[in-house]
């Protein structure tokens, strides 16, 4: 009889276990540690403060703006196991598949593939066209392409 209410107990807590759902609440951003990837906030029902928050799960990290709102994924009920779903407002993202990282901030944009940036890679490329000397005929317009590279640095950033 011992081991049939083993048992019984031991499917009831598997089954409250898996009854309990992820929990989304509106929070309000305290702080934000971005080298840490956590943040605090407060909660905007309970007025609770949830320490520890992740900023991503390791392909998408996002720095939300202090102050600004956000929605909070916690797992399970508890809230040391809380993750940021979404933000009003964000300062930085960061995008990773493998070697390829694509950040975005309010400065900019910056693609990366390894060690290789795309601004340093078109920026080298906009040197090396500017050093074309043509004997007969038209040459490069270097006041152009420096402007082109002025422009671009207003986009992709380093």
């Amino acid at each position: 009889m011992s081991k049939e209410l083993d048992e019984f107990d031991r499917l009831l807590h598997q089954r409250q276990k898996e009854a309990i759902t992820a929990q989304i609440i509106w929070a309000k951003v305290k702080s934000v540690d971005w080298d840490k990837k956590l943040m605090i906030v407060e909660g905007l029902v309970d007025g609770l403060e949830y320490f520890d928050v992740s900023l991503g799960l390791s392909s998408f990290y996002r720095k939300p703006k202090v102050g600004t709102k956000c929605r909070l994924g916690i797992l399970e009920n508890k809230s040391s196991a809380s993750f940021l779903i979404d933000a009003d407002e964000f300062e930085e993202g960061i995008f990773t598949s493998g070697d390829s990282v694509f950040t975005i901030k309010e400065s900019g944009f910056i693609i990366k593939q390894g060690n290789e940036s795309l601004k340093d890679i078109i920026d080298d490329m906009i040197d090396e066209l500017n050093k074309i000397l043509v004997i007969q005929g038209n040459t490069i317009d270097v006041a152009a392409m420096l402007a082109i590279k002025l422009r671009l640095s207003t986009v992709l950033t380093a």
